[in-house]
């Protein structure tokens, strides 16, 4: 290859300005291409080339970070729940501070065996191992009581770890417009921050909810009702108000606290007799659903004979013992369109006798 072609090569590599006006035939190529294989050329990714961290970083491919191979790892997820209870009017929520972590894993390569220490120069003050004056050796003059240069607890070959890459913060606040709930009904939404996206879900909401997003490093949400919908029932709506045996009869008295926003509704009461046995061996006699007008209270009177026997019906004629105990296991359904008809269970009474 003549030295025009090398020479022209070599400008190219180096950024010569004014290259087509240059004399080749007075050109050092030597010198030049001693130039050319020196150059400190700026690595893509290097860390400080961006505020964020490495310039371009591609979260799905390998990277070059200080020197060191990286990928991106995971974000960590910051979320936070707004709650709003029945109001007359527009509510505003708390401000909210959320905050992600970006790792990536660093990964470097341990040669094995380990690169040598460097030589210890006994005319140079300071070196590892060596005492003031340029003597080698640790306390005392005695070699060897320096420090290692090479750690020879670590495992040879690549060795990765997670560190933290970046962070991302912002802050979400909500605001809701007017609307109208029932007592117990509770409107929730949770915002969750990973990585720079920001993002809320409806965890309950007794309206279809139109959610308008504003801002982005302050991020608010307009909540904006636009049709009631039916929500579960309180669980605490209704209670036991006694439990007894009465001319021949089981009776059940239920309170409804909540009767007046059902008015025109029913309600589905479902009764389980059960015969205390010994120790863990109750015997099933039976169950009956009453379906009654919503009320304040309510009256359920049953015999034995007027339950309808399921498959875990247990006949008990054959016990011999003495007095039994009696419970009931009660639940109730709301039938209508102001709840959802999910059965909430309530669970035992106390044992009576007959």
């Amino acid at each position: 290859m003549n030295n025009k072609l090398i020479a022209a090569l070599v400008f190219g590599m180096t950024g010569v300005a004014g290259a087509a006006d240059v004399d080749f035939a007075k050109v050092d190529l030597t010198k030049t291409i001693e130039q050319a294989v020196t150059l400190d050329y700026p690595i893509p990714g290097q860390p400080g080339n961006h505020h964020n961290g490495p310039t371009n970083w591609d979260h799905n491919n390998w990277n070059t970070y200080g020197g060191q191979h990286a990928d991106h790892v995971r974000f960590t997820r910051d979320c936070h729940t707004f709650n709003f209870g029945p109001s007359s009017g527009g509510m505003m929520s708390e401000l909210a501070r959320l905050e992600s972590v970006e790792y990536i894993r660093v990964c470097h390569y341990v040669p094995d065996p380990p690169p040598p220490p460097p030589p210890h120069n006994p005319n140079q003050p300071g070196q590892p191992g060596q005492q003031p004056g340029g003597h080698p050796g640790g306390p005392g003059g005695q070699p060897g009581h320096g420090p290692k240069s090479v750690d020879e607890t670590v495992t040879k070959g690549m060795q990765c770890q997670e560190v933290p890459h970046d962070v991302f913060r912002r802050t979400a606040q909500l605001s809701m417009a007017p609307r109208q709930l029932l007592p117990w009904e509770n409107d929730s939404f949770e915002v969750c921050m990973e990585g720079p996206r920001v993002d809320i879900r409806t965890r309950s909401a007794a309206y279809s909810y139109n959610i308008a997003e504003a801002g982005q490093y302050d991020v608010q949400y307009q909540i904006t009702p636009q049709y009631k919908v039916a929500t579960a029932p309180d669980k605490n709506g209704m209670s036991l108000a006694g439990w007894a045996f009465k001319d021949g009869k089981f009776v059940l008295s239920v309170n409804d606290v909540w009767a007046q926003y059902y008015a025109g509704e029913k309600v589905a009461i479902k009764v389980e007799l059960v015969k205390d046995g010994f120790l863990f061996f109750n015997s099933n006699l039976g169950e009956k659903e009453f379906v009654l007008d919503a009320a304040n209270n309510y009256q359920l009177s049953f015999a034995e004979g007027d339950l309808t026997k399921t498959k875990d019906f247990v006949d008990t004629r054959g016990d011999v013992r003495g007095p039994k105990k009696f419970f009931a296991k009660w639940s109730f359904r709301r039938v209508g369109s102001v709840s959802t008809q999910e059965t909430v269970d309530k669970g035992s009474t106390e044992k009576i006798t007959q």
